[in-house]
């Protein structure tokens, strides 16, 4: 049996909707959030049938509650979930919680011109490189591809791109290219991802 992976993104949170950078800082699901996580669980439970699969996500605040939601929808405990460090999201370090990569280029321009020049290696103070996440993502990826089976992860906006990145074999400018989904999820799979689309609006309409 191959191993199956399910990439999925936490849902809107307030911080996202205001456009504020989260990093390792977080903020709550928006009811747009809310419907989010819950149109991926009503997914994933049609898609998978009588398939048992293995949660894993970031133990931040907003992926543990998108993935709390995704798993009362397969029937999965909620402390059956495995609360992984590495697939914690890229942090700013001292900028985590800034309001928006407009103010914080405005604020210190000597690094945005760095980040420009590399964009990949660049850290802000205390924080993170792409490159720092990739190296911490790729022993995820390894033992998830290793281990037969189904696996939802439920992770964040950088870390699904490098993730996908990595699964891939892409080039870090595709990897930089991937999009952020919160209204579809990824299905990796024999070295091919598929996009999912979930019908968010439905989910609404159904009062969930």
């Amino acid at each position: 049996m191959k191993s199956t992976i399910y990439l999925i993104r936490h849902g809107e949170t307030v911080w996202n909707r205001n456009g504020r950078l989260q990093g390792q800082l977080d903020a709550p699901l928006t009811h747009a959030g809310l419907a989010q996580a819950h149109a991926i669980g009503r997914d994933l439970k049609e898609l998978l049938a009588t398939e048992a699969p293995v949660m894993t996500a970031s133990p931040l605040g907003r992926t543990r509650q998108t993935a709390a939601i995704i798993a009362e929808h397969l029937g999965i405990d909620f402390d059956a979930i495995t609360l992984d460090d590495r697939l914690m999201e890229i942090t700013l370090g001292d900028h985590d919680g800034y309001g928006g990569w407009e103010a914080i280029d405005r604020d210190h321009p000597h690094l945005a011109e760095e980040r420009r020049r590399d964009p990949w290696n660049f850290r802000h103070p205390n924080g993170e490189s792409t490159q720092m996440v990739q190296d911490r993502l790729r022993p995820v990826l390894d033992h998830l591809n290793a281990t037969p089976g189904i696996h939802v992860v439920v992770a964040h906006g950088v870390v699904n791109k490098v993730f996908r990145g990595l699964y891939l074999g892409l080039t870090r400018e595709q990897t930089f290219a991937l999009d952020r989904p919160q209204n579809a999820y990824f299905r990796l799979t024999a070295g091919t991802e598929a996009r999912l689309e979930v019908d968010v609006d439905a989910t609404v309409s159904a009062g969930i």
